[in-house]
């Protein structure tokens, strides 16, 4: 099941998701294998970070120079990710607890796809679907945070299929809420991984009221991932965090 937490638990949602992952689809888990070399285009690339949120956890820059529109209004966070935000998850919260954010909900799970379910694995795309319908606010007062893509990394024949499937999140999302994406890195699969990264830049530039967090600027750099590639070490989920927080209070000008 996945993992859910949140400063203000929230014993709905938590009961919601579960009947929802009971409810999916079921197919084949990805077991890592390559599909068909993807090649990325030619879109320009996400700029480098420029602006740094310093905390006891680390200092990282990341930014993409967007800014969210009423950013002032956004009072709640909802995260949905893969493994790598499991395991960054405590620190995540208590980041955005010191730029003042307590009303942080993460959803997370090991292995969890963009918009493939398999057995109690729901995809993101059908628990965006079910956390838009559930809540009852303004959608422009919360941030919507998606850390998802590692585990379609070379699942797909070409970029095409790879951008269809990051849209199938986006529609899931209330256009008017502001979104931020963070990125992909498998050091052994970069052409892959670029794939997968182009076409989240450009749903994101395409969408609008959105911004990219580039998890793939830290992750190549010393000590930040395990001998696998892909998950991070103890100091790499601190850097994961602050990519993340960091990302949203540049976006949120906090």
């Amino acid at each position: 099941m996945p993992r859910i937490s949140t400063r203000r638990r929230t014993a709905v949602l938590c009961a919601g998701l579960a009947a929802l992952a009971a409810c999916t689809t079921s197919t084949e888990a990805s077991d890592g294998g390559s599909s068909a070399e993807l090649v990325a285009d030619d879109s320009p690339a996400v700029p480098l970070p420029t602006i740094g949120l310093g905390s006891e956890f680390g200092e990282v820059s990341s930014s993409n120079g967007a800014t969210a529109a009423n950013a002032s209004d956004v009072d709640s966070i909802v995260m949905i990710g893969d493994s790598i935000t499991v395991a960054s998850s405590e620190a995540i919260e208590e980041q955005f607890s010191q730029i003042g954010f307590d009303n942080v909900t993460i959803v997370a799970q090991q292995g969890k796809r963009i918009s493939e379910s398999f057995g109690d694995n729901t995809s993101g795309a059908s628990i965006a679907d079910y956390v838009a319908d559930e809540y009852t606010g303004d959608p422009q007062d919360r941030l919507w945070i998606v850390a998802l893509g590692t585990n379609d990394i070379s699942q797909y024949a070409d970029a095409a299929e790879v951008s269809d499937v990051v849209d199938s999140v986006l529609e899931s999302i209330p256009p008017e809420a502001p979104l931020l994406w963070v990125n992909t890195y498998i050091e052994d699969r970069p052409a892959d991984t670029a794939a997968v990264n182009a076409a989240i830049s450009r749903a994101v530039a395409e969408r609008g009221n959105a911004t990219v967090g580039s998890w793939s600027s830290y992750a190549p750099e010393n000590g930040v991932l395990s001998d696998d590639g892909v998950h991070p070490t103890d100091q790499g989920e601190i850097t994961f965090a602050s990519v993340v927080t960091t990302s949203a209070a540049n976006f949120l000008g906090r």
